[in-house]
């Protein structure tokens, strides 16, 4: 496909919002965490270092639960910004996916009473440290719109806000999963 003048100024764009925002266009290989690393830590950083919300909680988890970091990264990506409509909140939807690796029914069609269980645990923990579930609630904007997110960057909400939620969703998976 050809790049016309339209394209390559709205990429420029994009781009240079980016950079005014401080979030960094080049995103790290999906990686599984190093062994005995800090799960809650490294979603962090993977957050951090340009993986959405989903990915980053996965991509902690995932290992442990048999997934390959390259599968996590493709699965995961509608669901940042709360599935890019700021309903659930992308950290929380990793841990209940990684939750669901773990005690989720199989090909056996054994009761999903443990996943509910679990889930409901999870959701029970992120409101009462967060309040809500919601992106757009969290993050007092609508994350079902690019101004939205373009808000939620202006702020500094994904190098203030998010980092915590991807932290906690994760630490409160692992506590799940013991």
């Amino acid at each position: 496909m050809a790049v016309n003048r339209r394209m390559f100024v709205a990429g420029a764009c994009c781009a240079g919002a980016a950079l005014v925002a401080g979030i960094s266009l080049k995103a790290s290989p999906p990686a599984a965490p190093p062994p005995g690393a800090d799960a809650p830590g490294f979603a962090r950083e993977r957050f951090l270092s340009h993986w959405n919300c989903t990915q980053a909680v996965l991509e902690a988890l995932g290992p442990s639960a048999g997934l390959t970091p390259e599968a996590v990264t493709r699965v995961t990506t509608p669901f940042a910004a709360g599935m890019w409509s700021g309903l659930t909140c992308g950290a929380v939807t990793g841990a209940m996916m990684a939750l669901g690796m773990r005690y989720g029914r199989d090909s056996d069609g054994a009761s999903p009473e443990a996943v509910k269980l679990k889930v409901r645990q999870l959701v029970a923990a992120m409101k009462g440290e967060f309040g809500d579930l919601d992106c757009s609630a969290l993050l007092g904007t609508d994350m079902a719109t690019d101004a939205g997110v373009k808000e939620a960057a202006a702020k500094g909400l994904f190098k203030s806000k998010c980092p915590l939620l991807v932290e906690a969703a994760a630490r409160e998976a692992l506590k799940l999963m013991a």
